[in-house]
Order: structure tokens, then C-alpha cells, then sequence
């Protein structure tokens, strides 16, 4: 029956894998605190109530993430030592091996924490290994069908990686565990669901993170049309000066990344070389929370980026700032919906 499950676990994560960095896909990973309540198991000698030692868990998942539904396929493994069976001194351990289909929903938010809460169905593979006190109630496993709540809180390090703490309640079916003869003086089955509570905490990492801030986009000025005298140097000049570059944030964000000051530099740099007296820098956001939040946040980078130009020796009178909010994305996304090229400000000499 293990087997089973690893050849059930091997084929998902293949299918996963196909697309592992298309835009939404990621990966996480989680442990933590496993709490198995006593349960009753049914066999032919009458009820055996099998109690636990606090345990722990494993988990890995990986899935796509759709703006604020996601679904992942999940692989875990949980230990729980037995402490009782039938009130008197108990041996063994509980290993249950899961293969979990989920559906979350991410309540999105102005800041980087957002809540979660999902559902999930699949199997567990519970091995119920040399369960006994004087003699051995069962050493079996069985798959059955399981169901599990999820509710969590994640907080964005940056556009990539979050970190998240959560907890999950499962439980299967009733498990079939074969019992040998004479065990606990009786013969048969023993019965009975498994079921957990889980305090997690973990990490999640999508495959969408942006590229290096690209070259300022250039939109050269046509040069001038040759006339019989030497065109003036400076009139040249103009004409291979970029007139427009692009300045990328993390998310939430409207502190100037090294990456963004190369570009400010090279802006400021052409701004004086060209003679520009007028500087209009218009800052944007994604489309991650409010209209209001993301307008404030849209000018805050803006002023930043304002800031950075007057320390390089632009003037502040010849500088305008505009924000946007989240109402002119560059690349066009549903509400709620993270990326990377949106959270910009755009200079224009």
C-alpha cells in the first residue's frame, strides 16, 4: 500500500513539474508541531483507546497561484510515538504518509501580510507500526480517503519569498489495520480513523521573480536634417539621449534599490547633459490592495525617486510628480494580482 502512494506521490509532482516556472507556479515547504487526539479503535475484542506523544511533521507542496485562489498538490509525512493503549503503558508509532489536492483563497490586502484559509482532499497511507502495550494491537498500514482545513497567515520578505505559519486539522476514513491472531486475545481488523492537528510554519518561493531592472527605454529624439553648415554638437547630443527610464520596486515598497539608482544615475547623468528643465516622474503600483493605498504608496516611490534626482544635483522646481495608483499597469493583471513590472516609476526628460 506505501507503494502505492509513492508511485500516486511521483506521478503528481511529474505533472507539476511540467510548467514549474510558468508565471504563478511555486513550491513551499513546512514542519511543526503534530497532535494526534486519543481514539477509539474497534476490533473483536471490544473498543482500544490508543493515546499519543506530542509529534511533528513534514510538508512540501507545489502549486499555481491564480491572483487570490490557489491549488497545490501537497506531500507529507507526520510521527506521532504512542504513549497509551487502553489507559496502561503503550509502544510503537503512528506514520502517516499524505497525497493532498488543496484550494486556498488569499485575502489580499495594502500590506505584506495576507491571511488564508483552504480545503483540502486526498489519501493518507497510515502505518500504524508495532501499536501495542503487553501485546501487539496491530502493525499495518492502509490508505484511506482524508480531508483537511487549512487556515494561515503569510508575510512577503519580497515579490518571491514569503514566509507563513499555519494550522491544519485532518482526518481519513476509517483505517482497516490487519490485527494477528491471539493479539490482545482477538483476531481481525482493527478500526478506526486517523486525525491530526497541525502548527505549522514554512516558507513558499514563486517562480516569478523579475529580471534585472532593464535598460532605460530609449525614445530618441529623430536626429535633425543635414544642412549645408555643421549641425551644432549639442543638437547631437540630444539625439541619442534616452528620454524616458523605468525604476522597479519590490513590492510594498518605495525604498531605492541599487539596482534602481543605476538607473537614476544615468538618468540625472543625460538630464544634465541634454539641458532638460523639465523632469515628470509618474510612480505606479500593482495591483495588490486599495485604490487609496496603492495611490499614496504610487507617490511615495515618485517622491523617492524625486529625492534621488535632487541629490544628484537636479533641481527641485524643475521636477513634477504624478501618481497613478494601480489604474495604468504595464503589464495588465487581474485585481489582487502581484507583479513585478507594475511596481515602477517612470522618468521623462
Amino acid at each position: 500500500m506505501r507503494i502505492a502512494t509513492g508511485i500516486l506521490a511521483a506521478g503528481l509532482v511529474a505533472g507539476l513539474s511540467t510548467a514549474a516556472l510558468a508565471d504563478g507556479w511555486y513550491v513551499g515547504a513546512d514542519t511543526g508541531l503534530n497532535l494526534v487526539p486519543a481514539q477509539k479503535y474497534k476490533t473483536a475484542a471490544g473498543k482500544q483507546k490508543v493515546s499519543t506523544d506530542p509529534g511533528f511533521g513534514l510538508l512540501g507542496n507545489a502549486g499555481y497561484d491564480f491572483g487570490s485562489i490557489r491549488l497545490e498538490g501537497e506531500m507529507g509525512w507526520r510521527y506521532n510515538g504512542i504513549n497509551k493503549v487502553n489507559g496502561s503503558g503503550g509502544d510503537g508509532n503512528f506514520q502517516p504518509a499524505d497525497l493532498m489536492v488543496n484550494a486556498l483563497y488569499d485575502f489580499h490586502n495594502s500590506t505584506a501580510w495576507t491571511p488564508y484559509v483552504g480545503v483540502g482532499v486526498g489519501g493518507v497511507d497510515t502505518f500504524a507500526n508495532k501499536v501495542r502495550n503487553s501485546t501487539t494491537l496491530t502493525n499495518d498500514s492502509d490508505i484511506a480517503f482524508a480531508y483537511q482545513g487549512i487556515a494561515g497567515l503569510s508575510y512577503a520578505l519580497n515579490s518571491n519569498l514569503s514566509v507563513n505559519g499555519e494550522y491544519r486539522y485532518m482526518r481519513t476514513l476509517d483505517n482497516s489495520f490487519n490485527s494477528d491472531t491471539g493479539s490482545n486475545g482477538m483476531a481481525g481488523d482493527v478500526k478506526g480513523p486517523y486525525q491530526a492537528h497541525s502548527i505549522l510554519v514554512g516558507f513558499t518561493y514563486k517562480f516569478d521573480a523579475p529580471a534585472a531592472a532593464p535598460a532605460p527605454m530609449a525614445a530618441p529624439v529623430p536626429a535633425p536634417v543635414a544642412a549645408p553648415a555643421p549641425a551644432p554638437v549639442h543638437h547631437m547630443t540630444q539625439a541619442v539621449i534616452a528620454k524616458s527610464y523605468l525604476v522597479f520596486f519590490d513590492f510594498d515598497k518605495s525604498n531605492i534599490t541599487p539596482e534602481a539608482q543605476k538607473i537614476i544615475n544615468q538618468a540625472a547623468a543625460n538630464a544634465k547633459a541634454s539641458r532638460a528643465t523639465n523632469l515628470h516622474l509618474i510612480g505606479h503600483t500593482d495591483a495588490v490592495g486599495s485604490e487609496k493605498y496603492n495611490m499614496a504608496l504610487s507617490l511615495r516611490r515618485a517622491n523617492a525617486v524625486k529625492a534621488a534626482l535632487v541629490e544628484l544635483g537636479i533641481p527641485a522646481d524643475d521636477i513634477s510628480v504624478v501618481g497613478k495608483g494601480k489604474t495604468d499597469p504595464l503589464v495588465p493583471t487581474k485585481d489582487g494580482v502581484r507583479e513585478a513590472q507594475n511596481r515602477r516609476v517612470q522618468i521623462l526628460l
